[in-house]
């Protein structure tokens, strides 16, 4: 078992050397590329509270990105190829073109000053119409 452990970890400080990966201290550098199979690379260095770098890749169209990077206290700030790509816009710009356009916005209308009705002065209960019951006579008995 003693062996498996040795031949591993002996694999894993190979391939760190491989990899040009410095692990001696607070500040570190390393850097890898995958060649013309997988066209991706990436570089990177930095110290215990901030990194800086570049990344590489080839797209589906074909083209290499390359977005540069910083990282530390003020956060994370790529530029570089971040966008979407030349051939992708341009393919959006010409579908957008054949869209429907919509229809022109109305003439704004001007505005009308509110209506306040006059006030009116409270006498009392307002006028009620009534109708009595036709044989209703009074309050008084009748025999």
């Amino acid at each position: 078992m003693k062996y498996i452990i040795a031949t591993l970890l002996l694999a894993s400080v190979a391939m760190a050397a491989d990899m040009g990966m410095n692990i001696a201290g607070p500040a570190y550098n390393f850097g890898y590329n995958t060649g013309d199979a997988g066209g991706h690379s990436r570089v990177e260095s930095g110290t215990a509270g901030a990194a800086a770098g570049s990344y590489s890749y080839i797209d589906a169209n074909g083209d290499r990105r390359t977005v540069h990077y910083t990282a530390g206290p003020d956060g994370f700030k790529a530029s570089g190829d971040i966008g979407v790509d030349r051939k992708t816009a341009a393919a959006a710009a010409a579908l957008a073109a054949l869209a429907p356009k919509a229809p022109p916005a109305p003439a704004p209308v001007a505005p009308v000053a509110p209506f306040v009705p006059g006030y009116y002065g409270y006498y009392g209960a307002p006028h009620v119409y009534s109708h009595a019951f036709p044989g209703f006579a009074g309050y008084a008995a009748r025999w």
